[in-house]
């Protein structure tokens, strides 16, 4: 990201609209920062440079806290802390696709070549980050690479719901690892399961590949749908859910 850029520039690269206070409390710190993860900050700073006409909402104490717990901040002493590399990698993140991404278009395609696994998982990260309420995930094979990939972008005070047909490597491990972490997550096996899709928010995408190994040998495919097709992609994920052990 150019922390070079006057405020205005930098904040508008960013989908303002979709993101939290906690996310907009980020940006503006980092920032002033000048993304240096050594460089102590005010919470005063952040306050004093907040652009409400810009931004569309007020400045909140809350978002302070929001943002520590997220891991986005650590706090130095009263009022001071410091941006460290998980808030900047979740800025990258939610600044890689842009605005509007969250909410596609009834039938929005997305296509990823073969051999752009990098894409591929930089636009999942893209999409979870932007994440408020819920992240529902159904995928057929995973492994441990799903949480350092794509799972770990999602903001920790999120709901997240993983459906899996099989495991393979040292997932159950790593399951243990991101719970302490990400105290929301929850995974359930499926047997039957063989379709791959998401739910972020109130948004579906069904994918082609399964997450660990998309565009890696063959092109992948993700559909975006619409609301009134999300909810009944929902519904069914939920149903699924009821039935997984």
């Amino acid at each position: 990201m150019n922390f070079s850029k006057n405020l205005k520039a930098f904040l508008n690269v960013l989908p303002l609209k979709e993101l939290s206070g906690q996310q907009i409390f980020l940006a503006i710190a980092a920032h002033c920062v000048g993304g240096d993860t050594s460089r102590e900050i005010n919470v005063t700073d952040v306050r004093r440079c907040w652009p409400k006409a810009l931004v569309r909402k007020s400045y909140n104490p809350t978002y302070y806290s929001r943002a520590q717990q997220d891991g986005w901040v650590d706090p130095v002493r009263q009022g001071i802390f410091l941006v460290n590399d998980d808030g900047l990698q979740h800025l990258t993140d939610i600044s890689s696709l842009g605005k509007g991404v969250a909410s596609p278009s009834n039938g929005q395609l997305y296509i990823f070549e073969k051999k752009s696994t990098h894409s591929f998982d930089k636009f999942l990260r893209g999409i979870f980050a932007k994440t408020k309420t819920k992240v529902f995930v159904a995928d057929s094979w995973v492994d441990e690479t799903i949480f350092d990939n794509v799972l770990d972008s999602i903001p920790k005070v999120v709901d997240i719901k993983l459906i899996y047909g099989q495991k393979r490597g040292t997932f159950d491990s790593r399951v243990v690892r991101f719970k302490k972490e990400y105290s929301k997550f929850i995974s359930k096996k499926y047997s039957d399961l063989h379709d791959r899709f998401l739910i972020i928010d109130d948004i579906g995408y069904i994918l082609g590949p399964s997450i660990k190994d998309a565009a890696s040998n063959s092109p992948a495919l993700v559909v975006g749908l619409s609301k009134k097709d999300s909810a009944v992609l929902t519904k069914f994920f939920q149903s699924l859910w009821a039935k997984a052990k």
